[in-house]
């Protein structure tokens, strides 16, 4: 055996010891390579949410386009897409200014307002389980009872509020990366063609054709499946917001708005959102206005929750994401235990692209499979 065939024995077990104490040394210093990933998202999150934004406004924006090419106007027509751009984002900049002038402060006084009555309604909940006879099926009282007001009365103490509005008010720090994120969306939306050459062009630098050609398929499903998801779920969320604030208002609920936007987003998530919005609104309802009150509201809530769910969001999201309810509970809980809410919201496309990813690669492995057996053959 000569001594090439010694050096290429000895490889698959180098890399192995290679692999062994690059995972050691990564679990012994997960903390900072934690706090290193936390910082860099941090730093990156504004030209995230412009990425995100693009989604958004990109068919609005290649509407307006289309119609001002329509024009007779020379000039209207040259500068088709800057004008586009122009009329979408001061529609932007004017429902930003609306919410943040009349949505914000209601928002806050609602959440406010809602810590401050939390800890009664922990104690009519309390006074309810008390008068639950011991041997009956709620024998868990006790325990109930004791987790109540040992956590629930704590997490929502009045004397925590300081700290809630010192939160809102560093929120107002995050204004700039608001102003970061809308001038990327801007670029991106102005020179998307040139962004996407440039992509394809490095793409075709690094791989051969066949490769770049199944990478370019990949990025294309991914896109297609983002898109569907902000864009198509950004609209039905909008739709259920403004449903579920105004059938609340219509019954004079409490907390109307705030409940209507949690509502809206929590309809980003599949299958749980919508029910946790629902179980989430009933219990404030009942807890503001009676039973008969929160009765009336959940039929009504339902009754529209089963219209989206079979109707309108079949006719928004044309395609729609092939993901069974138990893969999505399954990427929900992940992504909100790693990566919290936003982890909640992005774990459903996630979980999508990297099934549609999959699926590719095991029929890439059989159709490969089955071109080496008929050449046996």
């Amino acid at each position: 055996m000569n001594t090439k065939e010694n050096w290429k024995k000895w490889i698959p077990a180098f890399v192995f010891a290679l692999l062994l104490i690059v995972a050691y040394k990564t679990l012994d210093n997960i903390g900072q390579i934690g706090s290193f990933i936390t910082g860099f998202l941090r730093v990156i999150s504004p030209f995230f949410f412009g990425i995100l934004i693009v989604y958004f406004l990109y068919i609005p924006a290649k509407k307006l386009e289309d119609l001002y090419s329509k024009s007779k106007i020379e000039f209207v027509q040259a500068k088709k897409r800057g004008l586009s751009l122009i009329s979408v984002y001061l529609v932007l900049v004017f429902v930003i200014g609306l919410v943040i002038t009349f949505i914000i402060p209601i928002i806050i006084q609602s959440v406010l307002d809602l810590a401050e009555n939390v800890p009664i309604f922990v104690t009519n909940i309390l006074a309810v389980l008390e008068n639950v006879p011991e041997n009956s099926m709620f024998n868990v009282r006790e325990s109930l009872i004791n987790f109540s007001t040992s956590h629930i009365n704590e997490l929502f103490n009045p004397t925590r509020v300081d700290q809630f509005v010192r939160t809102l008010i560093s929120f107002a720090t995050s204004i700039f990366h608001i102003i970061i994120s809308i001038i990327v969306s801007l670029y991106i939306l102005l020179d998307r063609e040139n962004i996407m050459k440039f992509f394809d062009n490095l793409s075709k630098s690094l791989f051969k054709d066949r490769t770049q050609t199944r990478v370019k398929q990949y990025l294309s499903q991914v896109n297609q499946v983002i898109f569907s998801f902000i864009a198509g779920k950004g609209l039905d969320s909008l739709i259920n917001g403004v449903v579920v604030t105004s059938v609340l208002l219509i019954f004079n609920v409490k907390y109307a708005i705030l409940l209507g936007i949690i509502a809206a987003l929590a309809n980003f998530i599949p299958y749980l959102g919508t029910l946790m919005a629902m179980i989430f609104i009933g219990l404030i309802t009942l807890l503001t206005g009676g039973v008969s009150q929160a009765v009336i509201v959940t039929i009504i809530l339902l009754i529209f929750q089963q219209l989206d769910g079979n109707f309108i969001e079949p006719k928004i999201m044309k395609t729609k994401l092939k993901i069974s309810p138990l893969l999505v509970i399954f990427s929900v809980f992940v992504g909100g235990a790693y990566f919290g809410i936003i982890g909640m919201f992005l774990a459903v496309p996630v979980a999508t692209i990297l099934k549609q990813i999959l699926l590719q690669y095991i029929e890439y492995r059989k159709a490969k499979k089955g071109t080496i057996v008929t050449k046996k053959a």
